[in-house]
């Protein structure tokens, strides 16, 4: 879903420039988030934009949850409940 370069402050160390780096993207049919975590720049824009493709593909039927997998699970804004607890799975699935 997103294509992150990181350590963008870094600009002397750059190996790919943001306009190749975009193209690529663009090809895959992806977003395209430069970040980073030393100046906290776009760290949060890149998580919100990974969440909002899935949000978008589980609507239009593009990705589905499974459940035997635990992949993608669904958990409401609202709630504050501890997260289910972490169960050995039974078989490798390839998710």
């Amino acid at each position: 879903f997103v294509l992150v370069g990181h350590k963008c402050d870094l600009v002397a160390e750059r190996a790919v420039s943001a306009e190749e780096a975009r193209h690529l993207a663009a090809t895959l049919g992806m977003a395209f988030v430069e970040t980073s975590a030393r100046s906290n720049l776009n760290v949060e824009l890149a998580f919100q934009t990974l969440a909002g493709g899935i949000q978008q593909a589980l609507g239009q039927g593009v990705l589905a949850p499974h459940q035997e997998c635990d992949g993608i699970r669904l958990i409401s804004s609202q709630s504050h409940h501890q997260p289910p607890a972490r169960r050995e799975p039974q078989e490798r699935c390839q998710c």
